[in-house]
C-alpha cells in the first residue's frame, strides 16, 4: 500500500497527473471488498443459467459472476422485443467483466456466457493455431486419387 501512495505523490509532484486524478484513483485502487466478494478456493463454483430480461438484472449478474460462478445468460427474448436495451445491458456487463478480469462470449444469437477473473474461455479454432505454430499439429496432406466405392 505504501509504494502505491509513493508513486501518485510522485506522478502528482512532477505534474504528470493532477490532484483530483490522484484522489479518484485512490478511492477506486483502495476501495476495501465486501467479505462476501473474497474468493475462497474450498467453496463451490456453479453454473447459473439467467434470463436477460433488461438493465435491472445486470447487477444480480455481475454479483453472481464476482462469487466465482459461471454465468450462462439467455437473451433471446430481450432481443426480440428491445435491442437497444440488450446493447446498453451487453456493454455494461462488458465493461464490468473486463474490469473484473473475466470473460464474455456470445454463443449465437441466443447465449452469452460469463466467467469470473479465475477462468478464460478459448475457442478451437485459437487452440488449433496456436498448436500449429508450436509443430504439434500438422494438417493431413490432401488425397492424390479420387476414386468410388
Amino acid at each position: 500500500m505504501y509504494m502505491e501512495d509513493l508513486a501518485l505523490a510522485l506522478l502528482t509532484t512532477l505534474g504528470i497527473i493532477g490532484l483530483s486524478t490522484v484522489i479518484g484513483t485512490s478511492v477506486f485502487l483502495f476501495r476495501r471488498r465486501p467479505k462476501d466478494n473474497f474468493r475462497s478456493e474450498n467453496s463451490e463454483k456453479e453454473v447459473v443459467t439467467l434470463t436477460l430480461r433488461g438493465l435491472q438484472d445486470v447487477d444480480m449478474v455481475c454479483e453472481t459472476v464476482n462469487k466465482g460462478n459461471v454465468v450462462i445468460l439467455g437473451v433471446k427474448d430481450l432481443a426480440r422485443l428491445d435491442m437497444i436495451r440488450l446493447k446498453r445491458s451487453i456493454q455494461q456487463l462488458k465493461s464490468h467483466v473486463r474490469t473484473s478480469g473475466g470473460d464474455i462470449v456470445a454463443l449465437g444469437k441466443e447465449f452469452v456466457v460469463i466467467v469470473p477473473a479465475n477462468m478464460k474461455l478459448s475457442f478451437i479454432k485459437r487452440m488449433l493455431e496456436d498448436s500449429e505454430l508450436d509443430g504439434d499439429f500438422s494438417q493431413p496432406e490432401p488425397p492424390t486419387e479420387v476414386g468410388t466405392l
